[in-house]
C-alpha cells in the first residue's frame, strides 16, 4: 500500500493549532518536522543533535501531560505507524525506552519527518543518526573512524532505565522533585483511560486498534513495574553501575567520551546525565550517599563540560515548557 506522507502529516498536524507550540526553528524552509515534547528525554536528544548541526526544522511540541496527551491522537499514531517497518509492538516494560530492545511504541515522541527524503523516522538514535548523515552543517557527529565507539556509547545510554526512575521511586527513598512525585501517582491508570478513549475513535481501523491495545499492555506493565520494590531498586543500582563504568573510560584523561572529538555520544550523554541530576541523582558522581558512597570525579568534570554546550542548553535546559527542578537550579538563567 502506498503511503501518502503529506496526507499523514496533515492529519497529525490538524489538531496542532497553538502557534507557540508549533514553530519554525532556524531556516525558513526546513526539510524536517519534529514531533516532540519539551521534557521528553529522547526529544531532548534529537533537539540537541539538530542544534549541534545547526539544522532548521518545524517543531511540533506535543503535549504529553494530562489531560491532553496528544501523543494518543489518532492522526499522530497513524503518522508513527508509517515508520514501523515490521517491528513488533512494545507490550512489556523494563524502564527503558529503546526501540531496538523494547519494541515499537506507536504513541510516544519523538517522530521526525524528512520531507526531502520522504521518510518518517522514529527512535531517537535512528533520528539523530539520520540528521547527522543528511546534513552537512558543522561537520559529522559520527566520524567513520569512531563509528564503533559511538555505537557502543549510544547503546549504553539507550539501555539506561531512565523511564523507571522518572515514573517510579526507589523503595528506600524518593529523591525525585516533590512536584514530580505527586504528579506520578496513578499516572499509568490515567494514561490507560485516555488511550481507551482514543481507541473508541478508530474502531474501523484494525491497525490503530492493535497499536492502542499494545500501548495499553505496555502501560499496564509499567504500572506493575514501578510498584515493585525489587525492580525499582535494581534500576537504580544499574544506573549506579553505568555511571561507575563511565568513570573508568575517562581514566586516560580524554576530553570527550570517544576521545578528543565531540560526537553524537556526547550529545546523548549530556541529556542523560542532566536528566539524572534533574531527578536528584547527582549522588551518582558526587558520592557520599546512601545509594552510592563512591565519588566519580571524572564524570563530574565531564558533566560540567557537557552542560556548557550551547546546543545542549537550548535543547534541554532553556527550551520553553521544560519543568524546573531545584536539583539543577544553578543551570538556569535568573
Amino acid at each position: 500500500m502506498t503511503i501518502d506522507l503529506e496526507e499523514l502529516v496533515a492529519g497529525a498536524n490538524a489538531p496542532l493549532t497553538d502557534v507557540e507550540m508549533n514553530r519554525t526553528v532556524g531556516t525558513e524552509s526546513p526539510r524536517f518536522e519534529l514531533y516532540h515534547f519539551a521534557f521528553s528525554l529522547c526529544s531532548q536528544k534529537v533537539r540537541a543533535c539538530l542544534a549541534e548541526k545547526n539544522a532548521g526544522y518545524i517543531a511540533h511540541d506535543i503535549n504529553l501531560q494530562m489531560p491532553q496527551l496528544g501523543n494518543y491522537d489518532p492522526g499522530y499514531v497513524r503518522l508513527r505507524l508509517a515508520a514501523r517497518s515490521g517491528a513488533g509492538f512494545a507490550t512489556g516494560y523494563t524502564g527503558r525506552s529503546s526501540v531496538g530492545t523494547e519494541g515499537f511504541d506507536p504513541a510516544v515522541v519523538p517522530t521526525l519527518v524528512d520531507h526531502e527524503a520522504g521518510m518518517v523516522i522514529v527512535d531517537s538514535v535512528a533520528i539523530c543518526r539520520h540528521i547527522d548523515q543528511v546534513t552537512q552543517m558543522q561537520g559529522a557527529l559520527v566520524a567513520p573512524d569512531l563509528a564503533d565507539d559511538v555505537a557502543r556509547e549510544l547503546a549504553i545510554v539507550d539501555a539506561t532505565p531512565h523511564v523507571a526512575v522518572l515514573y517510579g521511586a526507589h523503595p528506600d527513598m524518593d529523591f525525585r522533585p516533590e512536584r514530580l512525585r505527586k504528579g506520578m501517582a496513578g499516572v499509568h491508570d490515567r494514561k490507560i483511560q485516555k488511550i481507551k478513549t482514543a481507541r473508541e475513535m478508530v474502531l474501523a481501523e484494525p491497525a490503530l486498534i492493535a497499536a492502542y491495545d499494545a500501548k495499553i499492555a505496555k502501560e499496564e506493565a509499567g504500572r506493575d513495574y514501578v510498584a515493585t520494590p525489587d525492580l525499582m531498586r535494581a534500576s537504580v543500582n544499574q544506573i549506579v553501575s553505568i555511571v561507575a563504568d563511565l568513570e573508568t573510560r575517562f581514566a586516560d584523561q580524554r576530553e570527550w567520551i570517544c576521545g578528543d572529538r565531540f560526537t553524537l555520544s556526547d550529545v546523548v550523554w549530556a541529556v542523560s546525565l542532566f536528566r539524572l541530576k534533574w531527578l536528584g541523582m547527582s549522588f551518582l558522581w558526587e558520592g557520599g550517599h546512601q545509594l552510592n558512597a563512591k565519588s566519580q570525579p571524572r564524570v563530574e568534570a565531564y558533566t560540567a563540560r557537557l552542560f556548557e554546550r550551547p546546543a545542549f542548553r537550548a535543547a534541554a535546559v532553556d527550551w520553553p515548557g521544560i519543568a524546573r527542578s531545584d536539583h539543577v537550579s544553578e543551570h538556569y538563567d535568573v
